[in-house]
């Protein structure tokens, strides 16, 4: 019994592990107000989605303040029409005005990722 309550709560603990969705209506409103912003397009139904939500709620982990934020693309086809989104994961740069500078389609390593956050200084 005590193995399958831990179990439970490891799973409970995994799931939780990863970045949550955000309303795309509120992420819109974070984008241009002089900040870097990255948007991972995406879905809670994808695996290699999943695999990004880990690694990016690690990186927010190392650093709160980083504007990363997990749109479900999904759940709100609006916004996948808006970002322009073909296939998912895909990654989003803003600048602090608000234009796009960079899109990414796929998942990263941790490295990579690393990497790509490093390059655009968030």
């Amino acid at each position: 019994m005590k193995f399958f309550a831990l179990l439970t709560a490891l799973s409970l603990s995994l799931i939780a592990a990863e970045l949550q969705p955000h309303p795309y209506a509120l992420v819109k409103q974070e984008i241009g107000r002089g900040q870097t912003v990255m948007v991972e397009a995406g879905s809670t139904m994808c695996n290699a989605c999943k695999e990004m939500g880990e690694l990016l709620y690690r990186e927010k982990q190392i650093n709160p303040d980083r504007k990363i934020f997990f749109v479900d693309v999904g759940k709100e086809r609006d916004a996948a029409r808006t970002m322009k989104i073909q296939m998912i994961p895909t990654q989003i740069i803003y600048d602090g005005t608000g234009k796009e500078i960079d899109r990414h389609i796929g998942g990263f390593t941790t490295d990579a990722l690393k990497k790509f956050l490093a390059k655009h200084k968030i």
